[in-house]
């Protein structure tokens, strides 16, 4: 058997060089599959993908949609490696997962613009846990327009309804919001417009208002609260660094920030804050054509609502002091 193995290795290396596509050995014939596990793709919050019979690294990246470069490297493979039924294959950010599902009889929904993991579980009736377990994903992967999600059995949720949905939510929350924000997310002088809703790449449409000024400008939490998540910069990833701010009041609204040039020194996740206490620096991370702050309000933990009206109430940010920091120190 060891010999066989061999010759079938060696033929199928030649193979790949010419070619960079080799067919994957059925595993009634090969050893057992690499170590790698699904639970180490998301772990990284990478998207996988479980080799069966026929598959090739070259059939993998065009079903996935990336380059066969970004898969070998994310993989730390080459076009040589031979792949194995029942091995797992991480897939690079940004990647479109398989659309199978586990059971073959679970139901599915396709993403639409604006979707987030969040709001299709809470429309589906299960919780953001049980959903990603069911795609064995992090909450850190990107989903667009076109994928499929499985849900979990017994859930079930339409695409020609979800429109309707997600403007009764956003209507929903805009109607019962209220509490406006303590702070401004910048000080002067910086401007900004009203861009809710233009266009974006991938038939998206903007969902927050992005304030201009200085690279590095000081960036403010808009109420007390807690930093609940944080993202870092890394290919594929169009918010760039960015914090979640949930306020202190337990409506679960919850205040997102996009495109840091870095976070202040000293926050984490889990970071109790104070409105207008200094969270990060205005920057140009992630999908941004020019140094910006990306900004936008989801009231009670839903869908996002218009920035704008908001910024404008609370007086702008083309003037205005710097706000007095915890310690008492005033920014120049």
């Amino acid at each position: 058997m060891t010999t066989v193995r061999t010759a079938l290795r060696v033929s199928i290396v030649l193979a790949a060089t010419v070619a960079a596509s080799a067919l994957v050995i059925p595993s009634s014939v090969t050893a057992a599959p690499i170590g790698r596990t699904t639970s180490t793709c998301s772990g990284s919050g990478l998207a996988s993908h479980l080799v069966s019979d026929g598959d090739s690294w070259f059939a993998i990246a065009r079903a996935a949609r990336v380059g066969m470069r970004s898969l070998l490297e994310v993989n730390d493979a080459s076009a040589d490696d031979v792949l194995y039924s029942g091995d797992v294959v991480c897939l690079p950010v940004g990647a479109t997962p398989s659309s199978s599902c586990s059971p073959s009889n679970s139901p599915t929904y396709t993403v639409e613009s604006g979707d987030t993991w969040w709001e299709i579980a809470t429309r589906a009736g299960v919780s953001m846990s049980r959903l990603l377990a069911t795609n064995d994903a992090s909450d850190e992967r990107v989903i667009h327009p076109g994928n499929t999600v499985c849900l979990p059995p017994g859930s079930s949720l339409s695409s020609s309804n979800s429109s309707t949905s997600n403007s009764s939510a956003s209507a929903s929350a805009s109607s019962v919001w209220t509490s406006g924000i303590e702070a401004l997310p910048m000080r002067g002088p910086c401007w900004f417009s009203d861009d809710w809703g233009d266009p974006r790449g991938a038939g998206r449409r903007h969902e927050g208002t992005d304030l201009f000024a200085a690279p590095n400008s000081y960036v403010y939490a808009v109420v007390d609260g807690t930093l609940t998540r944080r993202s870092w910069d890394q290919p594929g990833r169009r918010s760039g660094n960015a914090w979640w701010l949930t306020a202190a009041d337990g409506s679960g609204t919850y205040y997102f920030y996009a495109h840091l040039a870095d976070f202040a020194p000293g926050l984490s996740v889990g970071s109790r804050v104070d409105a207008g206490e200094i969270i990060g620096f205005m920057g140009n991370t992630g999908n941004s054509a020019s140094p910006h702050l990306h900004f936008e309000i989801h009231p009670n933990g839903g869908r996002g609502v218009n920035p704008y009206p908001v910024l404008r109430q609370s007086g702008g940010c083309k003037t205005g002091e710097q706000y007095r920091q915890p310690s008492g120190w005033v920014p120049d």
